[in-house]
């Protein structure tokens, strides 16, 4: 055996560390050159893997081969008494999703739906230095930013309880077809790795023969840079997931953490710190893009007050020192998502909008029936019979404003008063008692609850807070 051909042997014999202790392990083989050397060294030379090995096939129904190669790999997995499982998928067409990435996304779909059937915790792919220096580039000009720069990691979780493995991501396409010919393997040929349409075969084709004159050893220089960049990546993101949870105040979809904590952060940070709180709120298995989190942080630093995220259906808002992430349709905007009973009397903290209401029993005075201030309501305590509450109004709740005699609807009141009140708050809350409406939070209270002379009074003041940005509330 020649010293290159046990180099390599070497490296992916090395690789079993990755490997779970426990559970089958699920080898995706196309019957290609390199799924050919990943069976043939984990077979041969790893008994204690071969053990737990199961081949899977997947047929996409694209290619003239495909037939062809599954009785190849059927056949493989037969010689050296592998247990073989294989699946067809069909393709179909999708202006939204290329053939290519539709193809691996059902190609994945499939050997997890193999690998829990089987009993396997983690799929094994064959990988090579090629495959993750084309990712890199392919990351590199789509513009990825660091994380895409890292390109494949070794170990990636899949499913909730299954791996995704990659053990020869330090052997090249050069070593793996050194190894078929020393030991005299015989492997299929996929002729779709000619047709230079798809972005990959492209790269590999025309870019990587460029690369090869100016650096033989690219590949590896690549390689070794991806894994400099992969640690300084899960740094930085240990140091934002600091960060946030020291930072973060977070209640029932509503994500809140100072703006001026925020701003002291380096942009690094503040960019890994905007993607943990996204991929949480948004519940994501993957990072935001760099141009939606670009956006979301420089609208933070130049503190726009309101907007809306299309590509991640959330709300930004910032309002004083405050920022506010809020998930929900365009057209709500922000909003209580349930009611809130008031402390009466006391203070109750009104998580979502970042207000403190007050409530406070006092006697009557005529001072009040004169009542400038858009940010306290005073209202008869006598009339209230079941509590109060804040909540979002219903547009076409009606009630009397003081001093009227009709009815209005809440729609019909908010439009001519909106201007007015929306310098205390954007967004329209109500007191309520049962269902009726007792204070239009910055306008009118109801006529039904105004005061009268010798009767005690209910004062309700609202006023902003800050929250506590310290405890890190999940």
């Amino acid at each position: 055996m020649s010293k290159e051909l046990q180099r390599i042997i070497d490296t992916l014999v090395a690789e079993t560390r990755i490997f779970p202790d426990t559970g089958g392990l699920l080898f995706a083989v196309s019957g290609g050159p390199d799924s050919m050397v990943l069976v043939d060294v984990f077979a041969n030379y790893c008994p204690e893997i071969k053990k737990r090995m199961h081949i899977a096939y997947i047929h996409h129904g694209i290619r003239k081969n495909a037939d062809r190669e599954l009785e190849f790999v059927r056949k493989l997995a037969e010689k050296i008494k592998i247990p073989f499982s294989y699946k067809k998928i069909r393709m179909i067409k999708d202006n939204k999703t290329s053939l290519e990435e539709q193809a691996r996304i059902k190609r994945y779909q499939s050997l997890i739906s193999i690998a829990k059937k089987s009993g396997c915790s983690a799929i094994v792919t064959a990988h090579t230095m090629d495959d993750h220096v084309e990712t890199i580039i392919l990351n590199l000009i789509s513009g990825s930013g660091l994380k895409g720069l890292c390109g494949i990691s070794p170990v990636s979780k899949i499913d909730s309880d299954i791996l995704l493995l990659r053990p020869m991501l330090g052997v090249t396409k050069k070593q793996v077809l050194m190894y078929l010919k020393e030991k005299g393997i015989d492997y299929m040929i996929d002729e779709s790795n000619i047709e230079t349409k798809f972005r990959r075969n492209f790269i590999r084709q025309n870019i990587f023969p460029l690369f090869e004159k100016l650096n033989p050893a690219f590949r590896e220089n690549i390689s070794r840079t991806s894994k400099i960049l992969k640690d300084e990546y899960e740094f930085l993101s240990l140091i934002a997931k600091k960060e946030v949870e020291k930072k973060i105040s977070v209640c029932e979809g509503t994500i809140r953490f100072s703006r001026k904590e925020f701003v002291k952060l380096h942009p690094a940070i503040q960019r890994f710190f905007l993607r943990r709180v996204l991929m949480d709120l948004c519940n994501l298995s993957y990072p935001v893009d760099f141009t939606t989190t670009e956006t979301i942080r420089l609208s933070i630093i130049s503190e726009k007050k309101q907007r809306y995220i299309d590509k991640l259906k959330i709300f930004l808002k910032c309002d004083g020192d405050s920022v506010i992430l809020c998930s929900g349709k365009k057209e709500k905007k922000f909003f209580l998502k349930k009611p809130v009973k008031l402390v009466v009397p006391g203070e109750t903290l009104i998580l979502e909008t970042n207000w403190k209401i007050k409530v406070d029993e006092v006697n009557f005075s005529k001072k009040f029936l004169v009542n400038r201030d858009i940010s306290v309501a005073y209202v008869n305590k006598e009339k209230i019979e079941k509590g109060l509450v804040v909540k979002s109004p219903d547009r076409n709740e009606y009630f009397i404003p003081l001093g009227m005699k009709n009815r209005v609807s809440f729609k019909k009141y908010w439009k001519t008063h909106k201007k007015k009140i929306t310098s205390l708050i954007e967004v329209p809350l109500v007191i309520t008692d049962g269902d009726k409406i007792v204070w239009v939070i910055g306008g009118s209270i109801s006529q039904e609850y105004a005061i009268e002379k010798g009767k005690k009074v209910i004062k309700i003041m609202f006023k902003k807070t800050q929250p506590d940005f310290s405890s890190g509330e999940k």
